[in-house]
């Protein structure tokens, strides 16, 4: 007895023993959870940033860098510093500075436009932030699809190359054919006059079919310019086609192409330098009326399509004369089409190139072809373009074997010609770049009214009115906090954009009963390049509730 005693006792006192150190550890262990959450509410917080958020600088910067109240680790760090075309412009490698609290990374010379700051990095305590705001050097001036529209440069309200067909549009749209047929024919064969060594044939055939094609150019030209004045003028009287004509650019150019013209009946009667100069002069009006000369650089734009139109009416021009030959001696065709075919293929190639790089700088990406019937006709013009491409490799297989070419080979690639032609008069009429919209999101709700609206809704600076309706019945209806974030969809791994919204007075009458509206109201970059977005409205109630509506768009 007394030894089962003792040993209740020896054994009584392990297990009180045991017990302490259970209740011990799970004290530690819940002081541990305590301390970490503690620690996790307290994570790096950025304190500063240069370029700071929605700031406006004369010159470009030389960096970016961001600082947060407490050191980061060592790795996984990313910091973007965007375009309006949304590439990334910063060059080198990530730098720590301020002993392990910041990143910094360097930048070129940047030009005039809006550039966003995407960062992500890791607390030294392991919690993941990531965040982005915009920057702006100098004055960019915004492109947007209006700017394409020759109505509203002549101060006219339409709906450009968007309506439809009519009989009005088949009318312009026929007339715009014509001019490009007749500008491409006269100025290509034009240029063909300072071939050496032509035979007599050919030079004759040249000659006759340079005077058809002016004349042809001179009544093309007068219709174009008719049309496109009757079309920009919306049925005013004929004093608003003399403002036209004399006081915008549009209607100087016009001006310009009806002298030249007047002149391309004459061009038989010159030398081979004046019809040239003539030629050169034409396609460069052309250039400068057409869409490169509303982007930037217009130096390069416009460049371009000087170098496409040139590329184009040499083998335009040089086809149509291959024809004409054909017709009147077949083997004189022979002869000319080795000469042509070289002359082609350069053309080919230079068409090719500069459309493409046209292309490039026209839209933000290929994706854009899709949204516009510029982009379905430009298609189309690509396709028959390949069509040339494989009629240009079977003529010349026949004249590798010494053979002439194929009538019928010559007649497709006039037809396909007319095709190109067809599909230019039709895109240049187009718009590259769909028009943006202005946004007008409104979500009901049991719990909460939402309307957002984003005006004009293009990349650059926006206005932004939120309006939020509580339920009088939550804290009166006050909203404890309203947030508004912007996310790009198509930039895998960027942070929000956070809109600094501010409280205004709104006189709309769109009261609901037993709620209570609050409204604010931002200007601002904060769309700053082109693509799908998400913005996301979160309003916390004076109870803590948070609510979350989301609305996605694509700006152009």
């Amino acid at each position: 007895m007394p030894f089962l005693l003792k040993s209740w006792f020896i054994n009584g006192s392990l297990r009180r023993r045991s017990l302490a150190l259970l209740l011990l550890g799970v004290g530690l262990m819940l002081y541990s959870i305590v301390g970490v959450a503690g620690r996790a509410e307290a994570h790096a917080v950025l304190e500063k940033a240069t370029p700071q958020a929605d700031s406006r600088l004369d010159v470009s910067p030389e960096a970016v860098e961001i600082v947060f109240n407490e050191r980061l680790d060592s790795g996984g760090a990313k910091l973007l510093v965007l375009s309006e075309a949304s590439r990334d412009v910063a060059k080198g490698e990530i730098e720590r500075i301020e002993e392990g609290k910041g990143i910094q990374i360097g930048l070129p010379k940047l030009a005039e436009g809006h550039y966003t700051v995407s960062y992500s990095v890791i607390s030294a305590d392991g919690h993941p932030i990531s965040g982005a705001y915009v920057f702006t050097v100098g004055h960019p001036a915004p492109l947007d699809a209006s700017k394409l529209n020759p109505h509203l440069q002549v101060g006219h309200a339409h709906d450009h190359g968007g309506s439809g067909l009519t009989a009005d549009s088949f009318l312009l749209y026929a007339a715009r054919i014509l001019y490009y047929a007749g500008l491409l024919a006269t100025a290509g064969l034009a240029m063909w006059s300072l071939l050496r060594g032509m035979s007599q044939v050919v030079r004759d055939t040249h000659s006759r079919s340079l005077g058809l094609s002016g004349k042809f150019a001179l009544i093309a030209t007068l219709a174009y310019v008719f049309f496109s004045l009757r079309d920009l003028g919306q049925g005013e009287p004929l004093s608003e086609w003399g403002r036209i004509l004399t006081e915008t650019t549009i209607g100087k150019l016009y001006i310009a192409e009806l002298l030249l013209a007047l002149a391309a009946p004459l061009l038989p009667s010159l030398g081979a330098a004046a019809r040239v100069a003539w030629a050169a002069i034409a396609l460069f009006v052309e250039s400068w009326s057409g869409h490169a000369a509303a982007f930037n650089p217009v130096s390069y734009t416009v460049g371009l399509d000087y170098a496409h139109l040139l590329a184009a009416a040499l083998w335009s021009g040089g086809l149509l004369l291959l024809l004409a030959v054909w017709f009147k001696e077949r083997p004189e065709a022979g002869r000319f089409a080795l000469v042509f075919s070289k002359w082609a293929l350069i053309s080919f190639l230079a068409l090719w190139v500069t459309g493409i790089l046209s292309t490039l700088k026209f839209l933000p990406s290929l994706e854009y072809l899709q949204y516009t019937n510029w982009g379905k006709w430009l298609i189309a013009k690509a396709a028959l373009s390949l069509l040339v491409a494989v009629t240009a490799f079977l003529i010349r297989l026949r004249l590798k074997k010494g053979e002439l070419p194929r009538g019928s080979l010559l007649k497709v690639d006039v037809g396909l010609l007319a095709g190109i032609v067809l599909c230019v008069g039709v895109l240049t009429y187009q718009t590259p770049l769909p028009v943006n919209e202005p946004l007008s999101y409104h979500k009901m709700g049991t719990d909460m009214h939402v309307t957002l609206r984003i005006s004009p809704n293009a990349p650059g600076d926006n206005r932004f009115t939120l309006k939020i309706w509580l339920p009088e019945w939550v804290g009166q209806g006050e909203p404890k906090n309203v947030q508004l974030r912007l996310l790009p969809l198509d930039k895998e791994g960027m942070g929000y954009i956070d809109v600094p919204l501010q409280l205004y007075e709104d006189e709309e009458m769109d009261a609901f009963p037993d709620f209570k509206k609050s409204t604010y109201t931002a200007q601002g970059p904060y769309l700053p390049f082109a693509g799908q977005w998400k913005a996301q409205v979160r309003v916390t109630d004076s109870e803590d509730t948070e609510r979350v509506v989301e609305t996605t768009y694509r700006i152009y």
